[in-house]
């Protein structure tokens, strides 16, 4: 039974996002530690394999050797990682489960791919409705390197923001993201938008819960069908440039004008500080709207910062949109983490956030998650505490 403004409680064992694929790990005969220092973001390390095509240096072996041709006493390497699970919601009493298989690894010196689908398996609309190989619940992309790291260009089903750093993977499995634009868009067919001057209006009303969009999720990027090209200087300064169809996570519709533009700029300085701006043009109901991003990064001996401030304009359908999103994670201990999130945004004069704080167990290929989250946005408000285990081989 859920009932607003009480407390929810939400125990699930599932699996939820991951952070690694244990492939790459065997490929390379590494433990998971050495991308994530601190579970779910990013090191450097891990930023500039990702970046590199999967791959540590320009010398290493690629996937595809590995597999035809091992040398001596070389396993072959198995490109494919798998992750399952099941669980309980007892906010909406259905049995939850989940299933995603991973495909990635290097073709040439030059050449990578990474491929990814997901089954989400039981009750409702949006996020729990995605199937196996569907566009919305995969990712496929095709990622050329040129000068090693310096050029890189990824074409396919892709998600502009994972060069950026830890903006997306600092607020996951918090309990604050609500789901994609598959909810949001059939409000719009329902009518919840009322024109008024030739623009449109929201009805606050019912934007909790499920529907609660926190700060990097207002700013409508979102996954796209199309290319991206970014460049780095002097290992200190990353552009990027990407352009195509939207396909989950925004807020237009599906259309012949769906599409989504996201160049940025990114700079570390010293002293552990990374700081970016991005620029995302996008379209939403036939109109053309836009967003920027702050991002600020800051890596600790035993603590990572990421501070992202955001704009969203489209005033041609409601007032605009200031929010900031703040995470911090915490080591305290060997593989357990702590991690906060405060989440605040003004829109129409009304003001909603979010917060989260979760304690995480990281052991070889199992997570923990124990998470208390509280979300506030339009009026209606919603208190959750959440468990999740999640299993990767």
């Amino acid at each position: 039974m859920k009932i607003d403004k009480f407390i929810i409680l939400t125990l699930t064992l599932y699996v939820t996002e991951v952070y690694a694929t244990p492939d790459f790990a065997r490929e390379h005969g590494v433990d998971c530690k050495t991308c994530h220092t601190m579970v779910p973001t990013l090191n450097e390390t891990g930023k500039n394999f990702l970046r590199a095509g999967f791959r540590f240096s320009s010398g290493d072996k690629t996937t595809l050797n590995r597999i035809i041709n091992p040398e001596n006493g070389e396993s072959r390497a198995i490109p494919l990682s798998i992750m399952f699970g099941g669980g309980y919601d007892s906010g909406s009493e259905d049995f939850r489960g989940k299933l995603k298989l991973y495909l990635g690894g290097t073709i040439t010196e030059n050449i990578s791919l990474f491929g990814m689908t997901k089954d989400n398996i039981g009750g409702g609309s949006g996020e729990n409705s995605k199937e196996l190989f569907e566009l919305e619940s995969s990712r496929v992309y095709g990622q050329f390197n040129l000068g090693e790291d310096r050029d890189v260009v990824r074409v396919g089903l892709i998600s502009p923001l994972t060069q950026f750093g830890n903006i997306v993977k600092s607020s996951s499995d918090s309990g604050l993201n609500g789901n994609d634009s598959t909810n949001r868009q059939q409000s719009m067919r329902d009518g919840r938008y009322q024109k008024y001057g030739g623009g449109h209006t929201i009805s606050r009303g019912g934007i909790g819960g499920d529907h609660y969009q926190t700060a990097v999720q207002q700013s409508s990027i979102g996954n796209i069908r199309g290319v991206e090209y970014s460049h780095l200087f002097d290992s200190r300064m990353l552009a990027l440039i990407s352009y195509g169809e939207k396909i989950d996570r925004g807020r237009g519709v599906d259309g012949d004008d769906n599409y989504q533009f996201t160049t940025g700029l990114q700079y570390r300085v010293d002293g552990g500080y990374s700081l970016g701006v991005i620029y995302n043009r996008y379209d939403s109901l036939g109109q053309d709207n836009f967003s920027i991003l702050l991002p600020i990064e800051k890596s600790f001996e035993k603590a990572q910062l990421v501070s992202t401030l955001v704009y969203r304009d489209e005033t041609e359908r409601e007032d605009s949109y200031y929010g900031v999103e703040n995470s911090i994670i915490y080591s305290v201990g060997d593989d357990k983490y702590l991690r906060g999130i405060i989440d605040y945004g003004v829109q129409d004069s009304e003001d909603s956030y979010g917060l989260s704080l979760t304690y995480s167990i990281a052991y070889r290929y199992m997570i923990l998650h124990l998470t208390g989250a509280r979300k506030d946005g339009g009026g209606s408000d919603e208190n959750l505490l959440l468990g999740s285990l999640s299993f990767i081989f």
